[in-house]
């Protein structure tokens, strides 16, 4: 029988928690689920008080909430691992951020897609629901359109657990600590897990019709953070590549595509008076930057700060 845990990892967003939990309360699953959250915020505990809150309000789920005193996303997430594979009867822990939203049929479209095809790790499909109007030039920036493959199936690879349902099996292979705490701060640590699993011969399937909405605010809308996320995903990128071929494979590889990438997006830049387009252009000249940064073993922390409520 199918047993899921949902892990949600939260810090300073108490509203974007209840979003999503009220969200999860509206599911439409023959599944039984029982609900995680991790709080990474020992001051304010605000994801506490969230499900504290909730539960004596008589949650549809059975929930509860752990605290985890130490900053950075891959402490949050193994605290949730350890504490999922720790049902005895779980099969599945799912992992959702705690700015989705989840649409009614996310459940049994995540598990569907498991059985259908025999994978171990499931990636759905992300929605963009922004906070504020969004500028112009702004809006059709790749980082700020929908994370869809067109259709379901068996894929290579998913790369991060903003929306994800992983096999308790799976997890349990990928040791005590599968999600790399070095990367604390710095993001990636999710595409690492995952491309360790792919060596390791674990599969993986697409569900486009298990839906979750991301809320985006305002302060994410801005050159300076687009140019940055793609500075913080060369970085990434390459600190995963560096963990799996040492730094002098990962250089020898990726250096065609460092100097195209910033040679096309500084000359791109260059051709346009179009700010849109510009800025996209120089997110492929950040990124090859964030490339060299990751080889050279610089980390940008993006997640010290927390963007929404």
């Amino acid at each position: 029988m199918t047993k899921v845990v949902l892990g949600i990892a939260t810090c300073n967003r108490p509203q974007g928690l209840l979003r999503t939990l009220e969200s999860i309360a509206q599911l439409d699953t023959r599944f039984p689920l029982e609900i995680l959250v991790a709080d990474n915020d020992a001051s304010r505990q605000e994801g506490m008080a969230v499900v504290e809150r909730i539960a004596t309000q008589g949650y549809r789920w059975p929930i509860r909430a752990i605290l985890v005193a130490e900053r950075g996303i891959p402490r949050v997430r193994n605290a949730l691992v350890a504490q999922a594979l720790g049902h005895p009867d779980v099969t599945h822990v799912a992992m959702l951020d705690d700015d989705e939203a989840a649409s009614p049929g996310w459940l049994d479209a995540m598990v569907g897609a498991a059985l259908q095809w025999h994978a171990d790790v499931v990636g759905g499909a992300v929605l963009r629901e922004m906070d504020a109007p969004v500028p112009g030039w702004a809006a059709p920036h790749p980082l700020l359109q929908p994370k869809m493959r067109g259709k379901s199936g068996p894929v290579e690879l998913v790369d991060s657990t903003a929306n994800v349902l992983i096999a308790a099996s799976a997890l349990r292979a990928m040791g005590d600590a599968p999600f790399d705490e070095r990367m604390a701060l710095t993001g990636g640590s999710d595409k690492q897990l995952f491309s360790r699993m792919q060596r390791a011969g674990h599969r993986f399937a697409w569900s486009e019709d298990a839906v979750v909405t991301e809320l985006i605010p305002a302060s994410r809308v801005t050159q300076k953070w687009l140019l940055m996320r793609g500075y913080r995903i060369g970085m990434t990128d390459m600190m995963v590549e560096r963990f799996h071929k040492g730094r002098l494979r990962a250089l020898v590889g990726e250096t065609p595509r460092i100097l195209g990438g910033a040679a096309s997006g500084a000359l791109g830049a260059l051709l346009t008076l179009d700010r849109g387009k510009r800025i996209q252009r120089l997110g492929r000249l950040y990124r090859a930057a964030g490339k060299v940064a990751g080889l050279a073993g610089f980390h940008y922390e993006e997640y010290r700060k927390v963007h929404g409520a």
